[in-house]
């Protein structure tokens, strides 16, 4: 890309060193890249922190050297590489407000999604379990909708249905077998 052959001194004007460069000369390159990066830093870092600013400088150099076809020979040099790098700070700020904006929105949304899901799990939820509990006997309806809906003792539910204890407990054990096998797509465990 650079050419060995150099022209380029330290008394060469920065329109001159653009010229050279143009023409693939590396020492115009590196003589401009010496005059202008710390104060282009220095410049950048008005708009973004120190790192970023030395990044956005970096990019700057490196479409010098990619494009140096796109400095207008008639202007001043100083002040084109100066309203370049003002600009791709300025491009930088607005693509950190969008991220940020974005993040944001996003970080909302997941905040109300989960209570609408929930919702709608529970819902679900509620259906298959009325449709199970259509399929049980009177008495296994009972159990469950007193231990499991009303939260009441065994010891309530007997005297409620005016069954044994035993009977209440057998209830409840052949339930826990019967019911969770089809509600597996409610539960964290799979």
């Amino acid at each position: 890309m650079f050419k060995k052959n150099n022209t380029a001194n330290k008394n060469s004007t920065d329109e001159q060193l653009m010229q050279d460069v143009c023409q693939g000369r590396r020492l115009a390159f590196e003589l401009l890249y010496d005059r202008y990066f710390d104060k282009l830093v220095w410049f950048a870092r008005r708009f973004v922190e120190e790192q970023k600013a030395e990044d956005i400088v970096q990019d700057v150099f490196i479409k010098i050297i990619e494009n140096p076809q796109q400095f207008d020979g008639d202007k001043k040099f100083s002040t084109w590489v100066y309203t370049v790098t003002g600009n791709r700070c300025k491009n930088a700020l607005r693509d950190e407000e969008s991220r940020n904006r974005i993040l944001l929105e996003n970080k909302s949304r997941n905040e109300i999604d989960p209570v609408i899901n929930q919702a709608i799990d529970y819902k679900l939820l509620k259906q298959r379990i009325a449709s199970l509990l259509d399929e049980l006997s009177d008495k296994e309806k009972s159990i469950y909708v007193l231990r499991f809906e009303q939260e009441m003792s065994i010891k309530e539910i007997a005297t409620i249905i005016n069954i044994p204890e035993g009977s209440v407990k057998s209830g409840i054990y052949y339930l826990l077998k019967k019911v969770p096998p089809h509600l597996k797509e409610f539960s964290y465990e799979k």
